[in-house]
Order: structure tokens, then sequence, then C-alpha cells
């Protein structure tokens, strides 16, 4: 079973190791197609293409390991990456989960259901709901 842990409000680079900014980096062309440095997705200028106005970083833990780490920026975006790596695996779309293997979309899915992260409106909430009463 995975758990959304660790969470982080992100503000700055400055706070970021070099795979996080990669990561940051590849979040942005994900949600606008724009190949812009992690520091421009991060700043506070107005003429930055910025996520500033919410950004977290979590960890994604099964049996205690990082599995994921999750991304969640402008209010109803997302990007989740293997955990150390920048091969992106799911996305935060308009609050909804996207991911094209079902087992996994299905583990993050009730993952974000019990950590609150996934609006109860949603088309899936029910089926990661379930799932998540259903996982030891």
């Amino acid at each position: 079973m995975a758990d959304f842990t660790n969470r982080r409000q992100i503000t700055s680079v400055a706070q970021l190791n070099p795979l996080q900014a990669e990561q940051v980096a590849l979040c942005g062309v994900a949600y606008d197609d724009e190949d812009l440095p992690a520091d421009r997705r991060l700043s506070a200028d107005p003429e930055d293409e910025s996520v500033l106005n919410f950004c977290e970083l979590w960890d994604v833990v099964a049996d205690g390991s990082p599995v994921y780490e999750a991304w969640f920026y402008q209010a109803d975006s997302g990007s989740i990456f293997l955990a150390g790596t920048s091969e992106m695996v799911a996305q935060i779309i308009q609050c909804g989960l996207e991911c094209a293997d079902q087992e996994r979309e299905l583990e993050l899915g009730a993952a974000m259901a019990r950590a609150g992260l996934l609006p109860s409106g949603d088309s899936a909430f029910e089926r990661y709901w379930r799932a998540a009463d259903e996982t030891p």
C-alpha cells in the first residue's frame, strides 16, 4: 500500500537538489509545453512561467521505502515520478489522475484518496476509495 508522506511547500529553487530541479522543469513542460529551467518555474518574477502560487512536493512510500515523488502545482495539476528519477509515470490534470499503467493508477489513486488529495467529485474517486479500503 502506497502512502503520500513528507509534504513540502516549494517556494524557491534553493530548496531543491539537482534531480528535483530537473523534475520541476519537466513538470513545466508537461503543464504548458514550455522548456524552462526550474529557477524560472519557481521565480517570483511575474514575467516567468512560475508555479509559485501553489507548489508542493510529496514522497510516496510503500513498505517504508520511497516509490514515487509527487509534485502538485497550479492548484489542479501535478506530475508523479519514479523516486530518484526523472521518469514521469503519472500526471494530475484538473485534479484527476492520469496514468497509462492501470495497476499503478489504482495504487496512486487509492493513496491520493486516503491522503485527501483527490476531490470526492472526481469520476474515479469511488473506485479509488474502494481500492483503498480493500488494501491491507
